[in-house]
């Protein structure tokens, strides 16, 4: 397998790859093709509805989109790490909803500072690019 880190951003990631890694870069350039194509459930013979699903979510998780708008290599890596034998699955504690808690306290520890939810916005106010207020 390649590692993450040999690989470059300019063209001597070609000889990086080829010279270290010649098996594993051979193997990358014959089938780029299907491992940067989308990850399609259908293709794969994925029928169970449960399975696509629970596909769909990992997706989702991993980039905000359906497993058919994520790269096979992406989810390939993710099902395999997911099924090591001391793979664990980390999560925060409360839940999501803990998240996002912990995000509004730290805006509202800054004075003139708050969050409302479920309130209808007007307009966001945007100012060189950036979102400058609601």
């Amino acid at each position: 397998a390649l590692p993450s880190t040999a690989v470059r951003g300019d063209a001597g990631v070609l000889l990086t790859l080829g010279a270290r890694y010649p098996r594993a870069f051979l193997d990358v350039i014959l089938n780029a093709q299907k491992i940067t194509a989308p990850f399609d459930l259908e293709a794969y013979g994925v029928r169970d509805p449960f399975l696509k699903n629970y596909l769909d979510l990992i997706a989702f998780l991993l980039q905000g989109l359906p497993s058919n708008g994520t790269l096979t290599a992406v989810m390939a890596f993710m099902v395999d790490e997911f099924y090591k034998p001391d793979a664990v699955m980390d999560f925060p504690k409360g839940g999501s909803g803990a998240m996002a808690a912990a995000l509004a306290r730290g805006v509202t520890k800054h004075a003139g500072c708050s969050v409302r939810t479920s309130t209808p916005v007007e307009e966001v106010v945007v100012e060189e690019g950036r979102a400058a207020g609601v």
